[in-house]
C-alpha cells in the first residue's frame, strides 16, 4: 500500500462535480500502479509505447532526493496524474508531469507543481527548473511564474529539436 507523503496527505482538489482528487507520494508502488503510470505516460506522449516506465519509477523512488507524486480519483482510485520531483543539491527539478486527458482543466497540474515547489523549498533550494518540449507546456509553466532561461538540445536521434529550459525562484 502506498504511503502518503506529509505534503500530499489530505490534499484535495475539487472539480466541477465536487469530487476531490487525492495527491499521494508513492514509495512502494504496486504492479498495478506501475502499469497505470506506464499507460498514462504513453497516452500523454511522455514515453514511447514500447517503453516500460518501471526503471524510471524505481530510479526516482530509490533516489535520495526524489519523489513520485500521483493524483488518484477518489471514486475508483484510478491514477489520473503523475509528477516526479527531486533535486541535485543545486536545483530542484520537475519531471514526468502527466495528466489524463479526461482530468485536464481541473487544476491538478497546478496543484502538483505547487506541491513540488513546497517539497523543494523545504529542502532549502533556491530555484526550480523544468525542461519543456512543446509550446503548450511552456505556456502552462509561464502562467505559474516560470521564465524561459534557454534551450537544451534533445539528445535522442534522429530528431534534433530544442527543448526549452524554464526556471522559477523558490525564495518568497
Amino acid at each position: 500500500m502506498p504511503v502518503p507523503s506529509p505534503f500530499g496527505s489530505d490534499k484535495t482538489n475539487g472539480d466541477a462535480d465536487g469530487a476531490g482528487i487525492v495527491l499521494e507520494q508513492l514509495k512502494q508502488p504496486s504492479a498495478e500502479d506501475i502499469t497505470a503510470i506506464t499507460r498514462l505516460w504513453i497516452s500523454t506522449g511522455l514515453i514511447p509505447a514500447i517503453r516500460d516506465a518501471r526503471q524510471d519509477i524505481e530510479n526516482c523512488i530509490s533516489a535520495q532526493h526524489g519523489s513520485l507524486i500521483i493524483a488518484r480519483h477518489p471514486g475508483d482510485d484510478q491514477i489520473v496524474a503523475t509528477m516526479m520531483t527531486g533535486h541535485d543539491d543545486i536545483f530542484g527539478w520537475i519531471h514526468y508531469l502527466a495528466i489524463a486527458e479526461h482530468a485536464q482543466g481541473m487544476g491538478i497540474g497546478r496543484e502538483l507543481v505547487r506541491l513540488a515547489e513546497d517539497i523543494l523549498r523545504t529542502s532549502g533550494l533556491r530555484e526550480i527548473r523544468i525542461t519543456v518540449e512543446n509550446a503548450t507546456a511552456g505556456d502552462f509553466y509561464a502562467n505559474l511564474g516560470y521564465e524561459r532561461v534557454g534551450s537544451a538540445p534533445d539528445q535522442t536521434p534522429p530528431e534534433s529539436h530544442q527543448n526549452t529550459l524554464m526556471c522559477k525562484s523558490l525564495i518568497q
